[in-house]
């Protein structure tokens, strides 16, 4: 309990600590003590979960590292998820099944929209993966629930940048404002973590480091392009990048003078509207599922544990290369033909598709 004393009254009153419950018998009398133990059991069965419900599963995850070492603006939003799904804390986890779980997320676009539904998939597809591992569950029910995904037409919030404009931005960037832009042009490595970026991350031609968002280590050979850039970049004593200043970026700075480069490169007609540093992600990410490359190996160069996020990050992907390479590998190199004078066509395979018995 705690004891306040109001200089209004002259009076010294007591409360219940964890509920702020006021106590009105006397201070020190039986019926005090009697009243305090009421209320302490009241508030201690009020917040008591039971094993194999999701309630328990809710406290397990708020416990395990996982959640403990999010950056405070994910733990924020992922607790705003658990707050919203607290009305299902008695429902046994054998309850839970993919069905469940699309519900959630549909009630979730209803009422919050597409963003706040894909986290509760998110949430729920961490927690059990959590529950699994401490031997609470056996399986994830949201492991292939399926986001929201935009409307056609929806303008993406941090669309991917084309090449031309990617080009257009470095060539016209000042060195300290070019580094780290090109850290996230060629690697879609994220703000945060560029600007955190120790001096060591770049060495011996590699680039490594550990992400803020989902502590995972990322190590990947520099690109030439990039090690040009990153050897003329500003020096400092303990961080890869700094201002003009002399001082590591703050986010708001480095959005500032962003903003000015983009401005100028707006007017003179070289870049289009909706450019963000996190678009330098999705680009990577889109490039990257247009060479054909796999979820898992998208993630692993993002730095990404699951490969949850990455259909987000390369939905505008052209997967005409791609396409053609899968094409080349099931029936051979295409022969380009004559093709009639009405028909206009590009390379075609002379040969038939294979039949069913050739697998």
């Amino acid at each position: 309990m705690k004891r306040f004393f109001d200089k209004r009254d002259g009076k010294t009153y007591a409360y219940h600590r964890k509920s702020g419950t006021r106590i009105t018998a006397p201070f020190g009398t039986a019926g005090f003590i009697a009243e305090l133990d009421r209320i302490e059991k009241a508030w201690s069965a009020k917040g008591e979960t039971r094993k194999g419900t999701f309630g328990h599963l809710v406290e397990q995850y708020r416990a395990s590292p996982e959640f403990l070492r999010l950056k405070p603006v994910t733990k924020r939003d992922y607790e705003r998820v658990m707050t919203n799904l607290a009305a299902m804390k008695d429902v046994p986890l054998r309850s839970f099944d993919r069905a469940v779980v699309t519900d959630l997320r549909n009630k979730a676009f209803r009422k919050h929209k597409r963003r706040h539904a894909n986290y509760v998939v998110q949430v729920l597809s961490r927690m059990f993966n959590i529950g699994i591992g401490l031997g609470l569950v056996q399986s994830n029910p949201a492991e292939n629930v399926e986001k929201v995904r935009k409307a056609t037409g929806e303008a993406n919030r941090n669309r991917p940048w084309t090449s031309a404009e990617r080009d257009a931005v470095l060539e016209a960037a000042p060195i300290q404002l070019k580094a780290p832009l090109a850290l996230m042009r060629y690697l879609g490595v994220r703000l945060g973590d560029v600007r955190g970026m120790p001096n060591g991350a770049y060495r011996d031609g590699m680039i490594s480091f550990r992400t803020g968002k989902g502590d995972v280590d990322v190590t990947v050979p520099c690109p030439a392009p990039l090690a040009e850039i990153l050897d003329q970049r500003l020096p400092h004593e303990t961080h890869l990048f700094c201002s003009s200043s002399g001082v590591p970026w703050t986010e708001g700075g480095f959005h500032a003078s962003l903003r000015k480069l983009l401005s100028k490169l707006k007017v003179a007609g070289k870049i289009q509207e909706g450019l963000t540093p996190h678009g330098l992600r999705h680009s990577v990410a889109t490039d990257l599922r247009e060479l054909g490359k796999t979820e898992r190996e998208i993630a692993d160069i993002l730095g990404q544990r699951t490969t949850f996020a990455v259909p987000t990050y390369s939905r505008t992907a052209d997967m005409k290369r791609s396409n053609a390479r899968s094409m080349e590998d099931l029936y051979g190199p295409a022969k380009p033909r004559s093709l009639p004078s009405n028909v206009s066509g590009n390379a075609v395979w002379e040969s038939d598709p294979p039949s069913s018995n050739q697998g």
